[in-house]
């Protein structure tokens, strides 16, 4: 796995293309080190993450003996999945390609996704009688809604680009070669041009509000709109927007 770190993006690259990126204990840990480094990093304001090769990742769902925690009954420490989903900072899926099982579980736990055409998602492990374990039957339904998420878990199918986009399963489906750094790019000059702390705060409201009543997520959004108008970046998005010109945020 490869970290890369910028002034405000940070690229997390699974690099085993020879094991189709499979999230095995090495991987896991790797990614969870990551998390922990951008975590630490106030100045971050995107985290994307992709792979290289053919595939995202793949996980036939069938080989559990590397997986923490599968087949004991000694409480899992959290997955990749749940560290990645833990990150303040939004993270965006660049999938250059199929992901499966607990590579599917990972990309779930980014907050927006875009892929290639050729991409296919599933999870095939309920043939060999074996569940998601990463979050996969949690936040599919909140992504996808339960109906779809009872369509791809039950039938263990594979569901192409254009049906993912379909369903809300990816945001976008890249169509020209190169397409997905190009999306990649723009996706990043949108999302780094606003305030670096009122992205984290969307994320924040969307992120919890998911699991609290209508009443109660307004109430969160409410709160962190006090706290955000009174930061340094809510006054210069005022001051540059009253002087014609873009702002300069400091994520403060």
């Amino acid at each position: 796995m490869i970290l890369e770190v910028s002034a405000t993006v940070a690229t997390i690259t699974l690099d085993r293309p020879d094991n189709g990126n499979r999230i095995d204990a090495e991987m896991a840990d790797a990614l969870g080190e990551a998390c922990r480094v951008i975590a630490e990093n106030d100045h971050l304001q995107l985290v994307v993450l992709t792979a290289t090769g053919a595939v995202f990742s793949i996980d036939e769902e069938n080989e559990t003996a590397e997986r923490p925690g599968m087949g004991s009954d000694t409480p899992r420490k959290p997955g990749a999945p749940a560290q990645v989903a833990g990150l303040a900072v939004p993270v965006l899926v660049a999938l250059n390609g199929d992901a499966t099982g607990s590579g599917l579980e990972l990309a779930l736990a980014g907050d927006l996704r875009v892929c290639v055409p050729s991409a296919r998602f599933g999870f095939t492990g309920l043939a060999r009688g074996v569940l998601p374990q990463d979050g996969g039957t949690q936040r599919l339904p909140r992504l996808v809604g339960p109906a779809w998420a009872r369509d791809m878990l039950l039938t263990g199918r594979m569901v192409d680009a254009n049906e993912a986009l379909s369903i809300g399963l990816v945001n976008r489906v890249t169509e020209q070669p190169g397409g997905l750094a190009a999306a990649v790019a723009e996706l990043t000059a949108h999302i780094t041009e606003g305030s670096p702390i009122g992205a984290r705060y969307a994320k924040e409201a969307v992120g919890k509000g998911m699991d609290l009543t209508l009443d109660q997520g307004l109430r969160l959004e409410a709160d962190l709109n006090v706290i955000l108008h009174s930061t340094s970046d809510r006054a210069e998005g005022i001051k540059s927007f009253l002087e014609k010109r873009d702002p300069e945020f400091t994520g403060s």
